[in-house]
C-alpha cells in the first residue's frame, strides 16, 4: 500500500510519514516578486566554492539555500519541508519513494526543470558521496517514468532516508550544464546569483520565477567577517542588517536594550565538542581520553564562555531529540585527581614544569570558540596536560582535520540532529563527518539497526545501545549543548526563524522584507 505524504511533521520519524501528518499545507502559488528592499547578511567566513553539495564547506551550506532547492529540505525546527516535491508516496515497505515534483519550475537559465535534473544529481552522488554518501549508497536505482515523477528504489528499507536527503548537501542541479565550465551558479532557488567579489561580498538578485511564493527582496547582500567584537556596531548603525556571527556573548544585555535591534533565543541540536585524534599514540590510549574528559569543568565552559546561554555536554546525542537520548550514557565524572592517575598509568609523567603531556588543539577563530579554548587550556593545565592552541579559518581547519588528519584535538561545532542517523555520520566506520579514527563494529551494528525499522520503540533502543558505546570508548569530548541565537534589525521581518518560520527551509530568506524605518510584515 502506498500512502501519500505532503509534511512529515517530526524530523526523522518515518512512522509519522507514513501515517501522513499534514498539519501545515504546501506553500501557495508565487507572489510577492520583489520590492522588498536588500537584505544585507554577516557569514563568519567566505565560503571557498558555491558548491551546494560541498559537505566541508559549512559557509557555502548557508548561501546555497537561496541559490538551489532540494527535492525535501529542513525548516528552523528540523521538520520536512516540501521543496521540488510538493508530495510523495512511500511503498513497498519502505524501499520505494515516489517524488511528485511541482511543475513550471525553471532553471535561473530559463530552461526547465524536471525529473532528469534529479536523476542526474543523485547519480553523480551516488559517484562522488558527501554527507548524502550514506543515501546514496543505499540507492538501488532511480526512475523518471515522466518528467514530474522520481522514484528512488532502495536496496532495503532505511529509515532516515528522507531526512538525510533533506539534511546537508542533497541539492538539485541542472542536468543540461553537464561538463560545462560555469561562471555563476545556476539553480532553482529564490534569488539569482549576481556577482562575487572575492574577499568582500556576494550578491544574489530575486528569481522573479521562483516557483513558491516570493521572494520579496530585491537584493541579497552576503559579506564577511570574522571579528565578532565589529558585528553589534554594524548593526546598531544599519551597515548590515542580519548577522550569522554570534556577537560577543558579555554584549547580549546592552544588545537587548538597544531599540532597533531583536534578539531571539531558541532551542538548538547544536553542541561544542572537542575531538580526538585516535591515530596519535597518546590518543589511542583509552586512558588519556579519559582523563582529557575528566579534566573538563563544562559547566564553567557554560558560565564563562557563553555567560551561561547553554547547557553543560554530558552525552552523546543531542538532548533535543528526546526519543533517541540516553541520559545514561555519560562522560565520565568531572575528577581531576582521577585523570591525573591516569596519566601516570598511561606512562605519561610530569616533568620539572608539571607538564606530562602536551597536544595541539585546532580552533576556529571566532567567538565562542576561542574563549571555549582558553578556558580548556587552563583546565588541562591542571592535571599536566598543555595545549598549544591553533586557529585556523574553518576551510584550512576541516582541511587539516578532514582531509590529512594532521592534528591531535579539534574543537568544532554543529547539528548533531535531526535524526539519530547522525550518530552514523559522525562516528560510524564510514561515517562522512567521522574524523577521528574511531572504528567500532559495535557502534555500526547498533546504528544501522536502528535504521532498519520505523518502530520508534525499536530504534530508540538501538541508539541508546550505540551512546552507551561512545561513552564507553570516549572518541570525543562532548561540552556545551548549545543554544541558537538570532541578531538582527528590527526592520527585517519574515526570516526562517522568525515570521517565517514552518513557512520555508532553514537559511532561506524567500519570505524576507526589509522595512526601512519600520511597517509590517
Amino acid at each position: 500500500m502506498a500512502i501519500r505524504v505532503r509534511r512529515v511533521c517530526a524530523a526523522g520519524l518515518v512512522a509519522l510519514a507514513l501515517t501522513g501528518c499534514n498539519t501545515h499545507p504546501t506553500a501557495s502559488s508565487p507572489q510577492g516578486k520583489g520590492g522588498g528592499g536588500e537584505l544585507r547578511v554577516v557569514l563568519p567566513f567566505e565560503p571557498a566554492s558555491l558548491d551546494p553539495n560541498n559537505w566541508r564547506d559549512e559557509t557555502a551550506l548557508l548561501v546555497a539555500p537561496n541559490l538551489y532547492s532540494k527535492l525535501v529540505a529542513l525548516d528552523a525546527d528540523s521538520r520536512l519541508f516540501p521543496d521540488l516535491a510538493e508530495s510523495w508516496t512511500i511503498s513497498e515497505g519502505g524501499r520505494r519513494y515516489a517524488f511528485h515534483l511541482r511543475q513550471g519550475v525553471r532553471w535561473h537559465d530559463g530552461k526547465p526543470f524536471s525529473s532528469g535534473d534529479v536523476r542526474w544529481t543523485l547519480e553523480r552522488l551516488i559517484r562522488k558521496p558527501g554527507l548524502l554518501g550514506e543515501a546514496t549508497r543505499r540507492i538501488e536505482r532511480i526512475e523518471t517514468p515522466d518528467g514530474s515523477t522520481a522514484v528512488i528504489l532502495l536496496k532495503e528499507p532505511w529509515a532516515p532516508f528522507l531526512t538525510t536527503l533533506a539534511w546537508f548537501g542533497g541539492h538539485i542541479l541542472p542536468r543540461h550544464l553537464e561538463g560545462k565550465r560555469l561562471d555563476k551558479p545556476v539553480g532553482t532557488g529564490p534569488f539569482r546569483f549576481k556577482e562575487w567579489v572575492r574577499g568582500e561580498r556576494i550578491v544574489l538578485n530575486a528569481n522573479r520565477n521562483f516557483f513558491r511564493k516570493g521572494p520579496y527582496l530585491d537584493r541579497l547582500v552576503y559579506t564577511f567577517l570574522a571579528d565578532s567584537s565589529r558585528v553589534s556596531d554594524l548593526l546598531a548603525s544599519g551597515k548590515v542588517d542580519y548577522t550569522v556571527v554570534r556577537p560577543p556573548l558579555s554584549l547580549l544585555p546592552r544588545l537587548r536594550k538597544n531599540p532597533d535591534l531583536h534578539l531571539m533565543i531558541s532551542p538548538s541540536d547544536s553542541r561544542y565538542y572537542c575531538g580526538f585524534n585516535l591515530h596519535r599514540p597518546s590518543l589511542k590510549d583509552h586512558r588519556v581520553r579519559e582523563a582529557v574528559n575528566r579534566a573538563i569543568d563544562r559547566q564553567a565552559l557554560v558560565d564563562r564562555a557563553l555567560h551561561g546561554y547553554g547547557a553543560p555536554a554530558v552525552g552523546f546525542y543531542t538532548p533535543s531529540v528526546a526519543w533517541a537520548y540516553n541520559g545514561e550514557a555519560k562522560v565520565p565524572a568531572f575528577d581531576r585527581r582521577r585523570a591525573r592517575e591516569l596519566l601516570a598509568e598511561a606512562g605519561f609523567v610530569p616533568d620539572e614544569r608539571g607538564i606530562a603531556l602536551e597536544l595541539e588543539l585546532l580552533v576556529p577563530p571566532v567567538a565562542p570558540y576561542q574563549d571555549i579554548a582558553a578556558l580548556l587550556r587552563g583546565q588541562l593545565r591542571t592535571v599536566g596536560i598543555e595545549l598549544r592552541v591553533t586557529r585556523l579559518p574553518l576551510v584550512a581547519l576541516l582541511e587539516r582535520v578532514m582531509t590529512r588528519r594532521d592534528f591531535d584535538l579539534a574543537l568544532l561545532a554543529g547539528s548533531q540532529g535531526p535524526d539519530p542517523e547522525s550518530l552514523n555520520t559522525r562516528f560510524g566506520s564510514r561515517g562522512p563527518l567521522q574524523f577521528m579514527g574511531y572504528e567500532s563494529a559495535e557502534l555500526d551494528a547498533a546504528v544501522a539497526e536502528g535504521a532498519r525499522t520505523v518502530d520508534l520503540a525499536r530504534r530508540a533502543r538501538s541508539y541508546f545501545r550505540a551512546q552507551e558505546i561512545l561513552a564507553r570508548d570516549l572518541p570525543i569530548a562532548p561540552l556545551i549543548e548549545a543554544v541558537h541565537f538570532s541578531l538582527f534589525r528590527r526592520d527585517v521581518r519574515g526570516l526562517p526563524q522568525a515570521e517565517a518560520r514552518h513557512l520555508v527551509p532553514v537559511n532561506e530568506y524567500s519570505l524576507v522584507r526589509v522595512t526601512r524605518g519600520g511597517g509590517r510584515w
